[in-house]
């Protein structure tokens, strides 16, 4: 097969519309004029999916065999949406339209920018949800090392040190009156 042969099984595209409803995403294409194709299925890797704002985005579409009514097209990009650049070499960034960002940087931080709030679901049940105002945990929490707390400390139960309970607790030799000593030391 000649090299001209084997450009035609590929071309860059012009994404015009995603389409994500069905069992597998579809976009709609143009490659050169006239050359607008609907309907052509995209080949995620296993394990990731995503919309690609369609303003702007380019994908390259392969004819299978040279067939050209068999299409699939790679994920597609738009290189205008909020890339993330200048990576150092061994890092990986997962990233969307507005700048949210998992990144992976290079073994030494895993790092999640998150524009509003993030969730925590395990089971389909949110444990935990982290916004600007705070870290809210759904559910019990254990701490097996210390624990350090910079600001006040509020309880809506009874709050334990070993057996002894803040609620429930006696203190004896207690003088009644103006005996009192006031405030304990």
């Amino acid at each position: 097969m000649s090299e001209m042969g084997l450009r035609a099984h590929t071309v860059r595209a012009v994404v015009h519309a995603v389409d994500d409803t069905g069992a597998e995403q579809q976009l709609e294409t143009s490659s050169h004029v006239g050359g607008r194709r609907t309907k052509v299925p995209v080949h995620w890797p296993f394990g990731f999916s995503a919309v690609v704002p369609a303003n702007g985005a380019v994908t390259h579409v392969v004819a299978n065999g040279g067939d050209q009514a068999d299409l699939y097209a790679l994920p597609p990009s738009n290189p205008s949406a909020a890339r993330l650049g200048d990576l150092a070499e061994g890092e990986s960034c997962l990233y969307d339209a507005v700048g949210q960002r998992v990144w992976l940087q290079g073994g030494r931080i895993v790092r999640i920018d998150a524009h509003t709030a993030m969730s925590v679901l395990i089971g389909g049940k949110q444990i935990m949800q982290v916004a600007a105002s705070g870290v809210t945990v759904l559910g019990d929490l254990s701490v097996t090392g210390d624990l350090a707390v910079g600001g006040e400390v509020a309880a809506k139960g009874d709050v334990k040190a070993g057996s002894i309970s803040l609620e429930d607790h006696k203190h004896s030799g207690v003088k009644a009156g103006s005996d009192s000593t006031g405030a304990p030391e």
